[in-house]
């Protein structure tokens, strides 16, 4: 009887160990598990962030450009007249 009941603490020993080595891994992956999605979440608001800034600089080049062509049309079209004029 006596070694059942050492058996007995043995196994439940054995058992603890087992389910707290497997609670010790789960939480040790999802501190991991945060730590990845806290740094993406980081790197994602920083790329957003990037990207919006990029596209504004983006629009002022292309409003640039439109005021740029804009100013030689009026050119050709001022070139055009004085040359109609001339013949």
């Amino acid at each position: 009887m006596t070694w059942d009941i050492v058996v007995g603490f043995l196994s439940l020993a054995t058992a603890g160990i087992a389910i707290g080595k497997v609670i010790y891994e789960l939480s040790r992956t999802l501190t991991k598990l945060n730590y990845s999605v806290e740094n993406l979440n980081c790197t994602l608001t920083n790329l957003t962030s990037q990207n919006k800034q990029e596209h504004e600089a983006f629009h002022k080049n292309i409003a640039d450009l439109k005021d740029a062509m804009q100013m030689q049309n009026m050119r050709i079209i001022k070139l055009e007249d004085t040359h109609g004029q001339c013949v």
